[in-house]
């Protein structure tokens, strides 16, 4: 996991955020900054270097620090195959508070709010985002595509038509990510004592999750192993 080290404790511009989730893209997809520069020349338009992604990355620290540019933005998430939002995210640890030059600190959450929008932002995204909501398949170009084992079924999986973009998409991504903590930490998974309250608003909110979404959605392999496992640590120790 990337650990940002800054000249100072305390504020991220938005430019550091994104220097910050530029080196956590790498680490999760495993490019060498040489191959993100080439990539990024690529998808750019504009030359980079091993040595400029280093110093983007570089940003975090406060000294120097890269503002990137909408066609850059655009070419991180062609580079990493991330929507561009992933590169707005806050630090995992929490660290810190977003910096804005006209009201200083902000939390984190005020960030997420730019990200995701507000309840009053909703009608108007909607407007804009439903005449696309029948929108045709896009054929994910082939050099945006990392896994070169998988280029080939992946670009015909899209053009069969069963993956279609709509404005569905975004709210699932943070509905998942939501449903996901909720299982993480519920009894069943972490062993936390709950109310009998708070057992079944955890139940309603899983029940009608599932009612949607196939529980593959919200379940890896590993976490499911591991959850037999302690059913049967449980079992032998009874």
């Amino acid at each position: 996991m990337a650990k940002a080290k800054r000249r100072t404790e305390g504020g991220w511009t938005a430019s550091q955020v994104v220097a910050h989730n530029l080196t956590r893209a790498r680490e999760l997809r495993g490019l060498t900054q040489a191959e993100i520069a080439e990539r990024l020349t690529l998808f750019t338009g504009s030359p980079w270097s091993a040595t400029t992604v280093a110093q983007a990355e570089g940003s975090v620290s406060g000294v120097r620090v890269r503002q990137f540019t909408a066609n850059e933005l655009a070419g991180l998430a062609r580079t990493f195959d991330l929507p561009i939002l992933y590169f707005f995210l806050p630090p995992e640890d929490r660290s810190g508070e977003f910096l804005t030059p006209d009201a200083g600190r902000q939390p984190w959450e005020y960030l997420l709010l730019l990200v995701w929008g507000h309840s009053g932002n909703f009608p108007a995204v909607a407007e804009r985002a439903a005449p696309w909501v029948h929108a045709s398949t896009v054929l994910i170009p082939p050099e945006d595509v990392l896994d070169e084992e998988e280029r080939e079924s992946f670009l015909l999986r899209l053009s069969g038509g069963r993956d279609r973009l709509t404005p569905e998409d975004m709210l699932a991504v943070a509905f998942n990510g939501l449903v996901r903590q909720r299982l993480r930490g519920s009894h069943v998974l972490s062993g936390r004592k709950e109310s009998p309250a708070e057992t079944l608003r955890s139940l309603a909110f899983l029940i009608e999750a599932f009612d949607k979404y196939p529980p593959g959605a919200f379940f890896t392999t590993e976490e499911l192993r591991d959850v037999a496992k302690r059913r049967s640590d449980e079992s032998d120790g009874n």
